[in-house]
């Protein structure tokens, strides 16, 4: 890899962290473009991996790097008291199993249906960006075996299966499946995102260990050679994003942010159909 790339990945890194601590979503939508965008131009990254191989290398990359965040962010709610623990264990153990499994529905997709439903999760992001937040509401919380393990099956699947973090699919669960009330869901969600990430990103080892056709740096399908960068700017950065979210109003940031994401999932939705 290219002294210029790692940089790149810094500083990627970087913006993740600032747009994670600004507008509290995970880092995969952008961890993930960006990684496309090294694989697919190898003459500039000095990575050179087929094309068959590039989603599922970014996605389990992404995977990895979200782990640590994650973590740190569930430590820092869990002392804050915000975690409803009575559910997030049960979601989170059932997000770790789904999460195993959608690893191997991504390593038997083609590529570029990967790279369409990936493009399809970003539009669905910028959506919920402009929708406006809900006051709070009285809810009934509901923790029955068929709930947790559904709910924890959805955000397993596809946060494995697309490298995210799985926000956009357990915040609303937990809000109108589960009834939590909604000062612990972005705690919750954490919880539930650090487990499926960790057993996602474990799979994704296993499953690529010994594989032909990797890059440099590898551990299975997990490239952490590239991850390293991204991780070390995005935990360095977060505090940045938190404080402008403080002192700002977010709404226009929130728009042309949007606005990217449409950009960037509509140009991956026409290119790969």
């Amino acid at each position: 890899m290219t002294a210029g790339a790692l940089a790149a990945l810094l500083l990627g890194g970087v913006a993740v962290g600032v747009v994670a601590g600004l507008f509290g979503i995970g880092g995969g939508v952008l961890i993930v473009p960006l990684l496309y965008f090294l694989y697919e131009h190898p003459g500039w990254g000095g990575t050179a991996i087929a094309p068959a191989l590039h989603a599922v290398i970014a996605h389990a990359t992404s995977l990895f790097i979200i782990v640590p965040t994650a973590v740190r962010g569930t430590v820092s709610y869990h002392r804050a008291g915000l975690v409803a623990w009575r559910a997030a264990l049960p979601i989170a153990l059932a997000s770790a199993l789904a999460a195993a499994f959608g690893t191997q529905v991504a390593l038997r997709l083609p590529a570029a249906l990967l790279k369409v439903l990936f493009g399809t999760f970003l539009l669905a992001t910028a959506l919920q960006l402009l929708r406006r937040a809900g006051g709070e509401h009285r809810h009934t919380l509901r923790l029955s075996p068929a709930v947790t393990l559904l709910t924890g099956m959805l955000v397993g699947l596809v946060s494995a299966t697309l490298g995210v973090g799985g926000g956009l699919v357990a915040i609303p669960l937990l809000v109108h499946f589960v009834g939590l009330e909604l000062r612990r869901v972005a705690a919750t969600s954490l919880v539930v995102a650090a487990f499926a990430a960790t057993a996602g990103s474990f799979s994704y080892m296993l499953s690529g260990w010994g594989a032909a056709g990797l890059p440099r740096g590898s551990v299975g399908y997990v490239h952490v050679l590239a991850a390293l960068p991204i991780v070390a700017g995005s935990l360095l950065s977060v505090p940045w994003g938190v404080r402008v979210n403080q002192r700002l109003s977010t709404r226009a940031l929130r728009v042309a942010f949007a606005v990217l994401l449409v950009a960037l999932g509509g140009r991956l939705i026409l290119t790969n159909l």
